[in-house]
């Protein structure tokens, strides 16, 4: 009998030491004209390069602890394309939390707007960022 106390510890610890992934999202939207990507995400690393193709291509994944409660979406909105990560409440007390890891690609024509408070977006090719004055953590390389 007093093993199932610690039975049940051990498991609890297994648990949380397991590697947890959120659903994984590639999704890419045609566009037509100019437009912007609006990247609104609470955390992570998003690349942006540039494609010839007219369409917005997203790679997303989460990964480590707390990304089973990570979702992925991209909406239109009007000429704008946005990206989302929306997580379930419970994340926020996590100190170190699930990693998000995103790769665009936009066309030339199209610019980015970080609408992100901790994001941090890394702009390759020809891509224009915008920065919001709230914005921080991001580079162009």
């Amino acid at each position: 009998m007093r093993r199932l106390p610690l039975l049940l510890f051990v498991f609890a610890l297994a648990a949380l030491a397991a590697p947890a992934g959120a659903e994984d999202l590639t999704q890419t939207l045609p566009v037509a004209h100019p437009g912007r990507l609006r990247i609104e995400l609470d955390r992570g690393s998003i690349d942006v390069l540039t494609h010839p193709a007219s369409s917005v291509h997203v790679e997303a994944t989460a990964r480590g602890l707390g990304a089973s409660g990570v979702a992925f979406e991209v909406v239109r909105e009007g000429d704008d394309v946005v990206l989302r990560a929306r997580t379930e409440a419970w994340i926020d007390w996590l100190s170190s939390g699930p990693r998000l890891s995103v790769l665009v690609f936009i066309p030339p024509y199209f610019e980015v707007v970080n609408a992100s408070e901790h994001a941090l977006i890394t702009r390759r090719d020809e891509a224009e960022l915008s920065y919001p004055t709230r914005a921080v953590g991001n580079r162009a390389q």
